[in-house]
């Protein structure tokens, strides 16, 4: 037979391994090696059962089955008879609760919604009402009559107003807690209300250990029976005995009969909590401290709040409602406003509304104006009257060009400023122009048209220009080309230096650009030749090199102060003009 050690000992070194837990059928005792024949020999039929269970203690899945079917039971026997159990799994069950939540929160959230939702809408609808009726009550008592004779009591009393009202419209309070060992009648605890007035707890708590005492001594009753209740005007005070400590509480009014449960649950929870400090008090209270919490569930309060027809609350609830329709209606006045502006400025040529918003100011309307297009909020002026009584209509403009014909065709007019004899139409995005104008004029279109946005072409088969002014202009020309040729600017002798100009170049440079855009009004180019001179002293070669060099120090002194370079040439140095330190100019007309 195999003992309780090989069983162990073979199924921790074959656990580990793959097992193979089906006989075959076929297997023979000759088929056994030694040992197995003389096991065989020996048990018999028991060795076939113990090699059974053998096999099945290794094979962890028969096993598992095998524990499966018994383990309910197994874990019912075992809690009814400690707790063992339940302080073995709570470890268990709460890392597992834990860890489904973490893992996937909302499988517990909805397993506990139909248990959770229905409190949690009864606590708020219980809070709801309670708060309701209590701010109707005290908004009537702080302005009734009553309040007025509860004031005169606080100052006749000396107390405080909400004492009073406290007092007058108490139910009950539970103003102290007393935690007292039963064995001593040593005071462990207490806990007092903070409306209330208290006196040594010490010297209460041994009263009332004596007061029960005596009942006890005087009217021969039973050690199990205890005192319940004990009444002093409008002061009750409410005993609960356990086996090692008894819970008094003072109470001031009536208390109900829930009052008596409650003090018997904290006593309960006091026993299961400090039942070895209860059991092995020997005065110290000092592991008492921390019932402290526990005891002060009773302190509870409750007042007289008289039921009374919420006409306060109704009448807030109709403001809100009111206020609340006066906004709706506020509301959707201003968005048909907004929606008539917004319509209208869409509606107007030359103006495109990009965007527009609600702002702290009103709503702000971007618009993309054509210079030729009505001003934006004379559009929408008609509207501002009505709605500066309900929101603020502003806009802002940007700068574009409108491609509608009757936007290019004043663009076209404005940019050109046609003669009274001219008129212009605009077709297929080409300008067409009738009549006849001035050279000028003409010269003005046919640089300007094509800068317009939305001309493509210009049409002149009907226009005519009449050059009156041809004599008028030519004669301008020679003018101011005898003005600039008796021009002079005399240089220092042997210099080519340009010293002290101003005053020529003030003179000559305005005569020059004059010049310059009266001949291209006519169609004509101007050039200014520069030449320089010389005195009779020093070799003709150097004159000859002095005189060129005063020519173009003077071209490119014009030239820094703004002369275009396509007037000004230098032509060769004057040899017929001596003793003359100077450049003199030509013009010529091409």
């Amino acid at each position: 037979m195999f003992s309780a050690e090989e069983l162990s000992s073979e199924a921790s070194t074959q656990r580990s391994q793959p097992i193979n837990t089906a006989r075959p059928a076929s297997e023979s005792l000759e088929s056994l090696d030694a040992l197995e024949q003389l096991r065989a020999l020996l048990l018999g039929a028991d060795y076939e059962i113990l090699y059974d269970l053998r096999q099945q203690l290794l094979d962890r899945e028969r096993y598992s089955l095998h524990v499966a079917d018994i383990i309910s039971e197994a874990l019912t026997l075992r809690a009814q008879q400690d707790d063992s159990l339940t302080d073995a799994l709570s470890t268990t069950i709460e890392s597992a609760v834990s860890h489904s939540v973490e893992i996937n929160p909302n499988r517990l959230a909805n397993a506990l919604y139909p248990v959770m939702g229905p409190a949690i809408r009864k606590s708020i609808q219980e809070v709801l009402h309670q708060a309701l009726d209590t701010f109707n009550y005290l908004l009537e008592q702080s302005l009734s009559v009553r309040s007025l004779a509860w004031r005169f009591d606080a100052w006749r009393t000396g107390r405080s107003y909400s004492e009073v009202v406290l007092l007058k419209t108490l139910v009950y309070q539970v103003e102290q807690v007393f935690l007292i060992h039963r064995e001593t009648g040593l005071l462990l605890q207490h806990v007092v209300s903070p409306q209330a007035i208290t006196k040594d707890p010490e010297l209460i708590s041994s009263m009332m250990t004596a007061i029960q005492d005596f009942i006890k001594d005087s009217f021969n009753v039973t050690s199990d029976t205890s005192l319940k209740t004990l009444q002093l005007d409008e002061v009750s005070v409410l005993f609960n005995q356990g086996p090692h400590a008894v819970v008094a509480a003072v109470v001031r009014g009536n208390p109900p009969a829930e009052l008596n449960r409650l003090l018997g649950e904290v006593n309960e929870q006091l026993h299961r909590q400090f039942i070895y400090a209860l059991k092995t008090f020997q005065g110290d209270g000092q592991p008492f401290k921390s019932t402290q919490p526990v005891l002060e569930r009773c302190l509870k309060t409750q007042l007289r709040l008289k039921k009374r027809f919420p006409w306060l609350a109704i009448l807030a609830l109709v403001t809100l409602v009111g206020a609340a329709a006066w906004w709706t209606y506020q509301y959707y006045q201003q968005q048909g406003l907004v929606q008539q502006a917004l319509a209208a400025l869409r509606s107007e040529p030359g103006l495109v509304v990009v965007d527009f918003q609600n702002t702290q100011d009103g709503y702000q309307f971007e618009v993309l104006k054509d210079p030729q297009a009505r001003d934006p909020l004379s559009v929408i002026q008609p509207l501002q009257s009505l709605a500066s009584k309900v929101t603020a209509l502003k806009v802002t403009t940007k700068p574009y060009l409108a491609m509608e014909p009757e936007f290019v065709l004043g663009r076209a007019k404005q940019i050109l400023q046609p003669p009274a004899e001219v008129e212009l139409e605009l077709a297929a995005n080409t300008l067409k122009v009738t009549g006849q104008s001035d050279l000028p004029w003409q010269q003005k279109l046919q640089q300007s048209w094509p800068l317009i946005a939305g001309i493509d072409a210009l049409d002149l088969s009907e226009f005519k220009v009449e050059d009156s002014s041809a004599a008028q202009f030519d004669q301008q020309l020679r003018t101011l080309t005898a003005k600039i040729e008796a021009l002079r600017f005399y240089f220092s002798s042997g210099s080519s230096v340009v010293s002290d100009a101003q005053a020529h170049v003030k003179q000559a440079l305005p005569l020059i650009l004059e010049l310059l855009e009266t001949a291209r009004s006519v169609g004509k180019m101007p050039q200014v030749s520069i030449s320089g001179a010389t005195d009779e002293t020093g070799t003709e070669i150097t004159n000859g090199r002095l005189a060129k060099e005063r020519a173009l120090a003077m071209r490119d002194y014009l030239l820094e102060q703004g002369l275009p370079a396509s007037v000004i040439a230098i032509v060769k140095p004057d040899t017929g003009l001596r003793n003359e330190r100077s450049i003199r100019y030509q013009v010529d007309l091409f």
